[in-house]
């Protein structure tokens, strides 16, 4: 009896894997799985066979994403020619798009804007095409994107845009390219920082140069009231903070709690940014809004040489 009921279980198991909707989800898993590794043949006989073009994944994956993620370029242009949503968005907002440019798939990229994608959509973290292609520096795709639309002014969720990115990288070949494409210099992030801003926090130098000859305002402030040498002088970026002295920034500048460039870099141990400040003609007699300062801070943390150098500065 018991033998009976299994068998009974196991036919009905097997009827109902082999109803209609079981075996299109089947052709779809596998036409997924063929776009992902390029075999065009086998997407040909799935389509032919009723397998849908824009079948997706549990995570709204399609095959045409699939195929531009790998940059299979014939299995995706099979696939559009068989009517496959070229803006099609998974569950996290991805597109073949913005897979493609993140994998730097030049040839891709190219048949996608062909076919029509839209370069505007973005995933969950606010990454668009072009931001994928700024962050792995595909500076063709970058070019490509921007000759078909592309906002250069578009912002991820922290509020960052390509230009941002270029700039805290030290990509000076996607920073002149999205400049080209007037790329806004005073956009903020999240923390009200600028890309001269982000720039001096990664000790990017030469991009501190090309910003300024742009015409960025080398006295913007982050939410803080910190202006770009003060973020550079407290993770001791040396380079940034040279040239943002030799571009005549405030080197005296207070932010919203008092602090100066010169207080962070004591905070930090930072003695040669100290000695460049110093000879900048920071000075260490201003004191933040708790009434300390550079010589109080050095003392704190024990700063023996940095405090040397501040009472010899102050005539001590």
């Amino acid at each position: 009896m018991k033998i009976n009921r299994m068998v009974r279980i196991a036919t009905t198991v097997a009827a109902l894997l082999t109803t209609p909707a079981a075996l299109a989800a089947d052709l779809e898993r596998e036409l997924r799985e063929a776009a992902m590794v390029g075999d065009v043949d086998l997407i040909g006989t799935l389509l032919t066979r009723g397998a849908n073009p824009d079948s997706n994944s549990d995570y709204g994956k399609s095959a045409i994403m699939f195929a531009a993620e790998e940059g299979n370029l014939e299995a995706l242009r099979l696939l559009l020619q068989h009517g496959a949503h070229v803006n099609a968005r998974s569950v996290a907002g991805c597109t073949a798009l913005t897979f493609a440019s993140e994998g730097g798939h030049l040839e891709t990229v190219a048949a996608l804007l062909e076919a029509g994608a839209d370069t505007a959509p973005k995933t969950r973290s606010g990454w668009d095409a072009l931001m994928n292609a700024t962050r792995y520096s595909y500076h063709d795709i970058m070019q490509l994107l921007i000759e078909h639309g592309a906002n250069p002014n578009t912002t991820d969720s922290d509020g960052r845009s390509p230009l941002m990115v270029a700039a805290m990288k030290g990509d000076e070949v996607a920073l002149q390219l999205l400049l080209q494409a007037k790329a806004d210099l005073h956009l903020r992030d999240k923390d009200g920082a600028s890309a001269l801003i982000l720039a001096a926090a990664n000790d990017q130098a030469a991009v501190i140069d090309h910003l300024v000859a742009a015409g960025d305002n080398l006295e913007a402030l982050a939410k803080d009231g910190s202006n770009a040498l003060s973020w550079a002088a407290e993770r001791g970026n040396e380079a940034a903070v040279a040239r943002l002295i030799a571009h005549r920034i405030n080197v005296n500048h207070q932010n919203i709690n008092g602090r100066t460039a010169l207080m962070e870099a004591v905070h930090s141990g930072e003695l040669a940014v100290v000695k460049g400040l110093l000879a900048a003609g920071a000075d260490p007699t201003l004191v933040d809004k708790r009434g300390t300062s550079a010589l109080d801070e050095a003392g704190a943390n024990k700063e023996q040489e940095i405090g040397r150098l501040l009472k010899q500065a102050t005539g001590g």
